[in-house]
């Protein structure tokens, strides 16, 4: 019977940045952004592109190659105070991390991920370009929000996976 993907486990989505090299991080620098909010996770491969060899000689394509499209994780997280904001844009943070400054430059950072469904699907990512912005109605109901693209890239050290799915009930 097949896994349904349903929901993320108390962790949420974690991220750590990748070891020298571009190898996995240790086990125990994974850690979420802050909670992610109501229904902004997606993880999604766009269509990818067949070039197609033609040739006069022939109606049909000589030779098709297939170029699969980029995979996303973008999700948002709540957690919009000095201590996040650092960690995601850099910056400078007071010591008593009561307030951030911003950086001139903000940079993409690269990543691990992981995440672990309701189900059981343990979702790791080896190594992802992530970019966040933020998105804040500043009105009466309105929400500040940190939101997260990540971009799915090959991994650059031996051993570490693109991107794998195991059932942990299994």
């Amino acid at each position: 019977m097949s896994k349904k993907a349903i929901g993320l486990t108390e962790e949420g989505i974690q991220i750590a940045e990748l070891a020298a090299g571009g190898a996995s991080p240790a086990e125990g620098s994974f850690a979420a952004l802050g909670k992610t909010y109501k229904d902004t996770a997606t993880l999604e491969t766009e269509e990818g592109d067949t070039i197609s060899c033609d040739c006069e000689e022939l109606n049909d394509p000589e030779d098709e190659i297939y170029l699969p499209g980029k995979t996303t994780l973008k999700y948002s997280t709540s957690d919009l105070d000095p201590e996040i904001c650092h960690k995601v844009f850099g910056g400078t943070l007071s010591e008593d991390k009561s307030s951030w400054d911003a950086p001139t430059d903000i940079a993409a950072k690269e990543v691990a991920v992981r995440f672990t469904t309701k189900t059981g699907l343990k979702v790791t990512i080896g190594r992802a370009k992530m970019f966040t912005r933020i998105n804040w109605a500043i009105k009466k109901d309105g929400y500040g929000l940190l939101e997260h693209t990540l971009t799915v890239l090959t991994p650059q050290a031996a051993g570490v996976k693109k991107m794998s799915i195991e059932d942990t009930t299994a």
